[in-house]
């Protein structure tokens, strides 16, 4: 069992290049992911599409303070407040997930905040995990995340439930699922590593943590070397796709 583990500082992120493909519309649309933060940053962002002050942000997700703030182009909402000991040093799955134009977020698979969204998501800017378009060490996650999960036209979840332990079943509407062994989805992109790690031991309490367990073993790294781009198996044909050019960095078979 394994997750990708962020330092916490402004050279400590994922960047996945922009793409149409990571557009949701105004379609129904499911990001979720499992997190153990330790950080004790201001402003850390779990996720975000553009940069706060300058290019304006597409979407996002920040814990302020235990404020939980989700973020669009006409601004932030804060969704919830949380006390530090139901999130921090622990296993904490979240979900946001919009169906007909009703965005519902989820802690452990419980409602935490509801709201109307007829937002239309478009973006020429990169999808950043654990900090913002341009990385700044207050706006940085620090912890582990493991199955961060993309998925457009589908809203998974509508009303509480029960965190799976089954490993998701794969449909073309999973536009990226990130994993400590390798990173699958309909996304023919690239993920870009900055200084983020394998941690081989998953931190304690994600197996016994209520109410969600998993079992996931023969795990291997998805980073050997930092700051290398990774392309999603199979993405590359032997001279390149398009724009993407197998010459200098080569596909690595994950």
């Amino acid at each position: 069992m394994s997750s990708l583990s962020f330092i916490g500082n402004s050279s400590s992120y994922l960047r996945i290049p922009n793409t149409p493909t990571f557009d949701f519309g105004t379609g129904d649309f499911t990001i979720e992911w499992y997190q153990y933060q330790r950080d004790n940053n201001p402003y850390p962002r779990i996720f975000q599409v553009g940069n706060y002050g300058t290019t304006g942000i597409t979407i996002g997700l920040s814990i302020e303070g235990g404020n939980i703030y989700y973020w669009r182009p006409t601004g932030f909402t804060l969704i919830t407040t949380l006390s530090a000991s139901s999130y921090k040093n622990k296993w904490v799955h979240f979900a946001i997930s919009r169906s007909s134009q009703v965005t519902k977020f989820f802690i452990n698979g419980v409602t935490i905040g509801t709201l109307n969204d007829t937002t239309d998501y478009h973006s020429t800017e990169d999808l950043v995990i654990a900090n913002e378009s341009t990385g700044t060490n207050n706006a940085a996650f620090g912890g582990y995340i493991m199955y961060f999960t993309w998925v457009k036209g589908v809203a998974i979840y509508t009303s509480n439930f029960t965190v799976s332990n089954d490993y998701p079943t794969l449909t073309s509407d999973y536009v990226l699922l990130l994993k400590s062994s390798s990173f699958d989805g309909t996304l023919g992109n690239t993920v870009i590593n900055n200084n983020v790690s394998t941690n081989p031991n998953v931190p304690p309490n994600f197996g016994n943590h209520n109410p969600f367990t998993l079992t996931i073993t023969n795990m291997r790294p998805m980073f050997s070397n930092n700051a290398l781009r990774f392309y999603k198996p199979g993405s590359l044909a032997s001279c390149g796709v398009g724009s993407v050019r197998n010459s200098s960095i080569k596909s690595k078979k994950i």
